[in-house]
């Protein structure tokens, strides 16, 4: 176990996992701060989980990371997508 790993998916999954329990909420009222830091926490982890090795592990995670950014971007009223 890398420590630094551990140190990221404390970090990261702390961040990330409270923000993604109202997820629906954030890409609704389109809370652009608590969907950068859900962001940034994914990210952690995902950098965790190569440190790892577990490099598919991270491909899930930035699959989840384009995911829910399209969702929140396709929810943004048409008229602020310009």
């Amino acid at each position: 176990m890398h420590p630094l790993s551990t140190a990221l998916f404390l970090l990261g999954y702390g961040l990330a996992l409270p923000i993604a329990a109202r997820l629906t909420t954030v890409v609704g009222r389109q809370q652009r701060l608590a969907m950068r830091g859900h962001q940034a926490g994914v990210l952690l982890a995902t950098l965790g989980w190569v440190l790892r090795g577990q490099i598919l592990v991270a491909g899930i995670h930035v699959l989840w990371l384009i995911g829910a950014y399209a969702w929140f971007e396709l929810k943004r009223p048409k008229l602020a997508r310009r």
